[in-house]
């Protein structure tokens, strides 16, 4: 029995370890008693007792990995016991070839059942034949047993093979020595094994790399050039620093004006930090060759390839899964891989950190508005970007929401939540700065410019550390000096505390531009502000001062100084030209009006008759809403009303099916338009389908409510969006009189 113990002690523990690498966070106490439960069974004397046992205690494990109880789990109760489980067996091995690992257990509960069931089955199969004494088996399923999660992983292999070969060896040193001195020289002689096996096989590979946790790393004596780069992304207030000596990480050709270059995005603000959301892909490739998968939030310009930016990617030292690109990924040439994760917002991992010397070509869009532009666009989140305004899981009602700023009181005051509460104070700046914007690009304009220029903030890169307060507010509120983390961090936490949303974005800056080729090294390792705008999607700004600049003129992070100067001022109008003229190398021209001796330019007659065309599409899509309701049925009425909002959500560019119910068209208004449309549904399918006497009063009540509702979501879009709903067809198409 002892030596049954010693032999599988270390051979338990390394299966152990390689299978909760898998998980984050990992659940070790489950792990350990199936493991305990494994061994039972081998430490019995007579090979029929260990049958019955292995029985009994394989129906505990399943017990504590599929959470059923025992007697679900007797053969034949019923015809609901193997399919059931079949379906979760096949759904947890599916899982670990479509989820980006590690994975959340809380999340993925048959995935986490399948983990446990292949520790209770590996240290089962090990403990019975150590306990029959067959070394080279147990060693073999040992071996086996660690193995198979580091090549799903990808990551410490030399440190998962230098184990396994460590727990073989235990084996036969527990089940063959003599005596307790030869037991501990062969312990001696097989830690040399390992260790030369380690340093052989990491000698001639990229597995020295340094771990980089924010462009910090430790760097061990090591020349930088040897040294692959490590980065963890998620957020860090500890310090850092950089090395002496700059390590090019990446070379990018194509792009001629200086791009960031996004590695991921941190998308979730809790317990005081920004984290990389986990999310499951929309979509696996082997080998992708075409586009990506479009995220909700993706505006629609950016299917236009002529507003693609084309890049091409040597992968120099740079250790990691993540594919860089500028903005948002549209299309990727990835076909020497294998499994490519496609993730929301536009984040594309490899199963295994991308090796050196890899290529890859990538397509992105990067959005490049006027400010002018994006002054003008209306704060109108749908559904998809609602998730942008939460902080600690608490979600914040959207910019220009009625009683905001008591909802927001509220909120902050209610002691259920003291963690949410803590952030007051950045609230209390954020109005401060930003209260009387009168839309959300003012609101991001004057904080990037207090960050960045009039807030009195330096850039330290080892800060005072916070102690009573946490570390965002004791940046903001106390030392005013951090680095990109802190100001990116900061920046949109206070976008979301006013409704505006946001994230953070993590990569590195442009870099060098030399003969073509953009150099990138582990200094370029940077954090930035990323805020959703309708109709143009994820725009970035950069809070941090002196680290980096923008090719774009919409941002005071920008390389255009008439466009800063403008911005500075706040001259929108003037801000656009500038940046136009800049763009173009030209003068702005001068025109004399009044002058009546030139015919009439084509460019004008052009105009004109644009005009009239967009009138009389105007006149024919109102004598078509209005003939609706030429009736005296009032469930026609209803019906009429029911198609004129149908038709307004169409020529928004909604997608509105034929077969759309009233239920359906008003889930749209929620999503879309950020707008109540229960009223309404209530009242038109009172008027289409409820009791005679009560038909025409529920029909008025509905044309009252429609005139409401188009009158708010009016409010909210644009002048451009409601003169390109004037003109559209959409609704048109498929009319019926």
């Amino acid at each position: 029995m002892r030596r049954t113990l010693a032999a599988v002690a270390l051979p338990l523990a390394a299966v152990s370890w390689s299978w909760l690498r898998l998980e984050e966070p990992s659940l070790p106490g489950e792990a350990v008693a199936l493991a305990l439960l494994a061994v039972a069974p081998a430490l019995l004397p007579w090979a029929r007792l260990r049958a019955f046992a292995l029985a009994a205690v394989a129906m505990v494990a399943a017990w504590l990995a599929l959470g059923a109880p025992v007697w679900e789990l007797l053969p034949f109760r019923d015809e609901r016991v193997v399919g059931p489980f079949a379906e979760a067996v096949g759904l947890g091995v599916g899982d670990y070839y479509g989820v980006v690992l590690p994975f959340n257990p809380l999340r993925h509960p048959e995935m986490h059942a399948l983990l446990l069931a292949a520790i209770f089955g590996f240290c089962a199969a090990v403990a019975l034949l150590a306990a029959v004494r067959m070394p080279v088996a147990a060693a073999a399923v040992t071996v086996a047993g660690v193995a198979w999660p580091a090549t799903l992983m990808g990551e410490a292999a030399v440190a998962a093979g230098a184990l396994a070969l460590g727990a073989a060896l235990s084996i036969f040193l527990a089940l063959r020595a003599s005596s307790a001195r030869a037991l501990l020289a062969g312990a001696a002689a097989a830690a040399l094994v390992v260790a030369g096996a380690a340093w052989a096989s990491s000698a001639t590979t990229f597995a020295r790399e340094s771990m980089l946790a924010w462009e910090r790393w430790d760097f061990r004596g090591l020349p930088a050039k040897a040294l692959g780069v490590r980065f963890v992304w998620d957020a860090n207030y500890d310090g850092i620093s950089f090395p002496p000596t700059k390590t090019v990480v990446l070379e990018i050709e194509g792009p001629d004006r200086a791009q960031y270059w996004r590695a991921s995005t941190l998308d979730t603000f809790t317990a005081d930090r920004w984290f990389e959301r986990e999310v499951v892909p929309l979509k696996v490739d082997e080998g992708p060759e075409g586009p990506v998968p479009r995220d909700p939030l993706t505006p629609r310009r950016a299917l236009d390839e002529r507003n693609w930016l084309e890049q091409r990617v040597e992968v120099k030292a740079l250790v990691d899964d993540r594919f860089v690109a500028a903005g948002t990924p549209v299309s990727i040439d990835a076909s020497s891989f294998g499994s490519v994760f496609f993730l929301a917002g536009g984040v594309i991992r490899n199963r295994h950190a991308v090796p050196p010397g890899t290529r890859y070509r990538i397509w992105s869009y990067v959005p490049d508005p006027s400010p002018a532009a994006l002054a003008s666009a209306p704060p109108r989140y749908p559904a998809a970007a609602r998730r942008f305004l939460e902080i600690w899981g608490r979600p914040l009602p959207p910019f220009g929401a009625p009683d905001r700023e008591a909802s927001v009181r509220a909120l902050l005051a209610d002691v259920e939540y003291p963690a949410f509460g803590a952030y007051g104070p950045l609230y209390d700046e954020a109005r401060r700065i930003a209260g009387s914007a009168r839309n959300p690009y003012s609101a991001v304009l004057a904080l990037e410019s207090w960050f960045r220029q009039s807030g009195g903030f330096r850039y330290e890169e080892r800060p005072a550390p916070a102690t009573d307060l946490p570390p965002l507010v004791h940046f903001v509120t106390a030392t005013k000096a951090g680095y990109c983390q802190h100001y990116a961090g900061a920046m949109a936490v206070m976008l979301r505390l006013l409704g505006i949303p946001s994230r953070v974005a993590v990569g590195f800056t442009s870099g060098t531009y030399e003969d073509g080729v953009w150099k990138v090294t582990d200094h370029n390792a940077h954090a930035w502000v990323e805020v959703w705008f309708p109709e143009y999607g994820w725009v970035a700004f950069d809070p941090t001062p002196g680290r980096g600049r923008f090719a774009g003129i919409y941002s005071f992070a920008s390389e255009n100084a008439a466009a800063v100067e403008a911005l500075r001022r706040g001259d929108l109008g003037r801000l656009d030209t500038a940046g136009r003229s800049g763009r173009t190398g030209g003068g702005a021209s001068v025109t004399t009006p009044g002058r009546r001796d030139e015919p009439p330019s084509l460019l004008a007659l052009a105009g004109a008759l644009a005009v009239a065309l967009a009138a009389a599409i105007g006149a024919l899509k109102w004598v078509v809403r209005r003939g609706r309701y030429v009736t005296t049925d009032p469930r026609r009425t209803a019906a009429a009303s029911r198609r004129e909002l149908e038709a307004f959500l169409r020529d928004q560019g909604i997608a509105v099916p034929a077969s759309a119910t009233l239920d359906d068209l008003r889930r749209a208004v929620a999503d879309e338009l950020g707008l109540d449309g229960k009223a309404f549904a209530d009242a038109a399918g009172r008027g289409r389908f409820g009791a005679p006497p009560d038909a025409a009063g529920a029909a008025r009540s509905a044309r009252r409510e429609l005139r409401s509702l188009l009158k708010a979501a009016r409010r909210e879009l644009s002048l451009w969006a409601r003169m390109r709903g004037f003109v559209s067809l959409r609704s048109l198409r498929g009319w019926e009189g």
